[in-house]
């Protein structure tokens, strides 16, 4: 994976890291990734930090997690 493989835009075209959503929320890539993909096994509250960071950095389009709107 290079660096740039985790990277999706944002607001304004800025490219947005999965690793810079982790750390807004204080969560792993890998949970990042979770909640994206809408896969189990997120505790509640934890989806909420990550949403709420996504919706922070102005994440758009395919970035946002599936299943919801």
């Amino acid at each position: 994976m290079t660096q740039d493989d985790d990277r999706t835009a944002g607001a304004g075209g800025r490219s947005v890291r999965l690793a810079d959503i982790a750390a807004r929320a204080g969560v792993s890539i890998k949970t990042v990734s979770r909640v994206v993909n809408d896969e189990p096994h997120v505790a509640a509250a934890t989806r909420r930090l990550v949403e709420d960071a996504i919706a922070e950095l102005g994440l758009e389009g395919e970035a946002r997690p599936r299943g919801r709107k």
